[in-house]
């Protein structure tokens, strides 16, 4: 339709005239209205909403509300990811709790299967709130990697100082006693997503994620090596033939993915009552890790990505019937 897209060539005209930051959500805007237009068959009305728009000076007030927008969804992504990745956790526990339930007495294995079946759904469901909060991020207000990385950990500092703080109300014993682990691995956790981000302001997303996933790791093994080592002896004496509930330091590398998989992976230790000692202290806080470090990273990349504006009429706009 010729009015069509005379509108769309105003529009593109006057999304040129706003700033860059601004004229991807303008765009997107103008274009659904443009859409709604046609729909109803008032072309009149196409060519006077676009017309007005091409000529007309650009507005500080509309500007305001654009910049207010992404405001408002920069803090609601921010704000929301935290409890989302508590709830990613929660559920994956539910559910391995259920698959073994059903497994005991079908299988041998089932109990050794537990952790796996923890940490990987845990991490499947991570993957999958990044992926959301990747298109989120490229709408969001756009600052520098130091703040963009204390913008995202901040939130989850919160969210973890509440559940610690209900927990405790409710009668937990031992609560507060992961909190220097805890704030070792957001303190770790923030250089990481601020050297990620500076990465990828350059254009090296490669090197981003590369730098992001190591620092997000190192991040979350020396915060489980922390609790470890702040709770369990290194030696402990034999008491009546058991083994003594202390674990060698020797293997400290390795208590994440213990932690995770409950395995020595073929090395003699952390032997099997080791294992036990680790998780039984340390189990629900690298699996929180395992949940946040994918959207945390994805966000600090994403979030660094030059702003692409996006062109009225690039999506075809139906024809009226």
């Amino acid at each position: 339709m010729v009015t069509r897209r005379v509108a769309v060539l105003l529009l593109r005209v006057a999304v040129r005239r706003w700033p860059v930051e601004l004229r991807a959500d303008l765009a997107r805007e103008w274009a659904a209205e443009l859409h709604e237009l046609a729909r109803t068959d008032r072309r009149w009305g196409m060519l006077r909403f676009a017309g007005s728009l091409a000529v007309s000076r650009v507005a500080t007030p509309l500007a305001d509300r654009a910049g207010a927008r992404r405001l408002w969804r920069t803090a609601g992504v921010l704000l929301l990811a935290p409890p989302f990745c508590l709830a990613v956790l929660v559920f994956a526990g539910l559910t391995m709790g259920l698959a073994h339930g059903w497994l005991e007495m079908r299988v041998p294995w089932a109990t050794a299967a537990q952790l796996p079946t923890w940490s990987g759904l845990t991490a499947l469901l991570g993957v999958a709130l990044a992926l959301v909060v990747t298109r989120a991020a490229r709408r969001t207000v756009r600052v520098g990697a130091l703040p963009t990385a204390l913008g995202v950990v901040l939130p989850v500092g919160a969210t973890v100082t509440a559940t610690l703080a209900l927990l405790a109300g409710r009668g937990e014993s031992r609560v507060w006693e992961s909190a220097p682990g805890l704030l070792l691995w957001l303190a770790l956790l923030t250089a990481a997503l601020w050297a990620a981000g500076a990465l990828a302001r350059q254009g090296r997303f490669r090197a981003a994620w590369l730098v992001g996933l190591l620092g997000a790791l190192v991040a979350a093994d020396v915060a489980v090596v922390l609790a470890v080592v702040t709770s369990i002896p290194a030696t402990a004496p034999v008491v009546d033939g058991m083994p003594p509930d202390s674990v060698d330091r020797i293997s400290a590398p390795l208590w994440l993915f213990t932690c995770w998989t409950d395995s020595s992976f073929g090395l003699p230790r952390p032997t099997g009552w080791e294992r036990f000692l680790i998780t039984d202290r340390v189990l629900v806080e690298p699996m929180f890790y395992l949940a946040c470090t994918p959207y945390a990273l994805a966000y600090a990349i994403a979030a660094a990505r030059p702003a692409t504006a996006a062109v009225p009429g690039s999506e075809p706009v139906p024809a009226p019937a």
